[in-house]
Formats: structure tokens, C-alpha cells, sequence
């Protein structure tokens, strides 16, 4: 595994300053509200949202430590590995069923994060999902964290997503300020869509 995946990564998403994870639970709550139903949390990180999730949410990460820690806190999450499953979600159980799927600060970690978006909305549909929220981080808070990759937008998700992948734009807003701009110097500004089947 990645070692900026690793322990490091974990204790800096639970080690946060009180101030700070105060702060945090009004972006999980935003991002709760959009979702409905058993949701599947891709790249669930440390489990701050999933645990605010429906009953029957389950989460899906590639980061061991995380995994290791979401467990220890009664979540039920597995490791998952998109890159040798091809993103099919194949590790989940033939039964699994969800009505909705969050990719919250992932796409952007990722070196074709388009690429990757199609291919798990393919394999949504296969599961029942029928809301997908995508949350991203804007410009200044795309670059303040290392294991960034791609800096993902508006423009980006729009020209990027077709017919065929079964999901359209229902919604779209930026969190906590509703204005492109203040992506430009507030570093927490994100951007959050919402696809609808």
C-alpha cells in the first residue's frame, strides 16, 4: 500500500483540534442530508460520515489503518482495493443494496478521477444506488494537502459525464459559501453534486 495511505494519513484525519472537529460536523451534516437511505461511503476515511449514515450504510477504503480504526469503532467497513477490482465493487456481497453512494474528498486523490467515476456509477447501478453525492475540495484546499492529485471542478464533472454512465446532474452547491469565488482564498470551501438516476 501507498505509505501516504498509511497510519500517518489516519492520525491526521482523527487528530484533529476540537475547534476543528466542530467545525467538521456541519459539513458532515450537509452531507448527510443530501443522502438517503443505506448509502455505500467510497473511500470512507476515518468514518466521521459513515457513522452518521442509515442503518445498512457500509464502507468501502483503501487505507488500512482506517479500515483497522472504523472497525474498532463498531462501522462496518472493508478494505477495498478499486484499482484491482477494476472498480466493480465485487467485494461487496451478491446481496448488497444501497440507495445511495457518497465519494466525499476521493476524487481528487486519484491520477484519472473521471476515468474511476464512470466505471463505479456503472457498478452503482448494480447495487441499486439511485443518488450519488460527489464532494470535492475547492482550489485553495485542493492544494493544501500533498496526496492530491487531480484537481477536480464544475467543469470537470460536467464535460465529463455522459448519457451512458445512468446518472445526471440533479443539484449542485458550494459548502459553506454558496459562491464559486470563495473557493479562490477560503481553504474548507467544497464543491457538492448531487446525481439522480
Amino acid at each position: 500500500m501507498n505509505e501516504e495511505y498509511g497510519s500517518a494519513y489516519t492520525a491526521y484525519q482523527t487528530n484533529r483540534s476540537a475547534w476543528r472537529k466542530l467545525v467538521r460536523r456541519l459539513y458532515l451534516n450537509s452531507a448527510a442530508k443530501a443522502l438517503s437511505g443505506p448509502t455505500l461511503d467510497f473511500g470512507c476515511g476515518v468514518g466521521e460520515l459513515l457513522a452518521r449514515l442509515p442503518k445498512g450504510s457500509k464502507g468501502l477504503e483503501y487505507n488500512r489503518a482506517s479500515v483497522d480504526l472504523c472497525r474498532q469503532r463498531g462501522l462496518d467497513v472493508v478494505w477495498y482495493d478499486g484499482y484491482a477490482d477494476n472498480w466493480r465493487l465485487s467485494t461487496l456481497p451478491k446481496d448488497s443494496h444501497f440507495q445511495s453512494m457518497v465519494l466525499s474528498h476521493v476524487l481528487e486523490h486519484l491520477e484519472d478521477p473521471m476515468a474511476v467515476l464512470r466505471a463505479l456509477l456503472r457498478s452503482a447501478k448494480g447495487v441499486g444506488v439511485d443518488r450519488v453525492l460527489i464532494i470535492v475540495p475547492c482550489r485553495v484546499g485542493y492544494g493544501s494537502d500533498a496526496t492530491h492529485r487531480t484537481y477536480v471542478d464544475w467543469d470537470m464533472l460536467t464535460n465529463s459525464l455522459d448519457a451512458d454512465c445512468g446518472y445526471a446532474i440533479a443539484e449542485h452547491r458550494y459548502f459553506p459559501i454558496n459562491n464559486f469565488s470563495a473557493g479562490n482564498w477560503f481553504r474548507y470551501q467544497e464543491l457538492q453534486v448531487l446525481l439522480k438516476c
